[in-house]
């Protein structure tokens, strides 16, 4: 049996949610204000333009995977329009607090915790897409590769290289 696509306003309220949480991440809206309105807005753009090529997929195509294409896609051309460029900086949202509760513990942990942000931020934009989608958004590697437009091997060794690149910047050079 052919595995065939869902009607599109299927697809709009499974992964309407999922999609505006991404951009959200990706607009920095721990931070930003005015990042909701932006996320929202991308949101509709992303699911307009989704719309729009809906009917050129092939039944059995990767649904979410495109999803998360035509929302980066779209991320990226505002941050261009915006003159930014790094539009996937701070993915760490509502760390967990220290296990001990300990004021000292608070502080060493946000310490690290700007240090793994700023490491990332530093890191080459498919790697930092790559890292977000892997270990933000849970996404498999056949999905990254499919967001990304590049090979499943490609999408491994930009994590790969992410987690290499974090460990060497941060001091932590043991490969386990």
């Amino acid at each position: 049996m052919t595995a065939s696509l869902p009607r599109f306003e299927t697809l709009l309220e499974e992964r309407h949610d999922e999609i505006y949480a991404y951009l959200w991440r990706l607009l920095d809206g721990a931070s930003r204000a005015d990042a909701a309105v932006e996320a929202q807005d991308l949101t509709q753009e992303t699911f307009m333009r989704a719309y729009r090529a809906y009917a050129r997929l092939t039944a059995g195509s990767n649904t979410r995977a495109w999803l998360y294409k035509i929302a980066t896609n779209c991320a990226t051309s505002l941050f261009r329009r915006k003159g930014q460029a790094k539009p996937l900086d701070d993915e760490i949202d509502d760390p967990p607090a220290p296990p001990d509760g300990l004021p000292e513990s608070q502080a060493i942990f946000n310490q690290s915790l700007d240090a793994v942000r700023n490491a990332a931020s530093a890191l080459p934009p498919r790697q930092r897409a790559a890292l977000a989608l892997r270990y933000v958004q849970e996404l498999g590697y056949d999905e990254i590769a499919a967001a990304l437009g590049c090979s499943e091997d490609s999408a491994r060794a930009h994590v790969y290289q992410a987690l290499k690149r974090l460990r060497m910047t941060l001091g932590d050079n043991d490969e386990n």
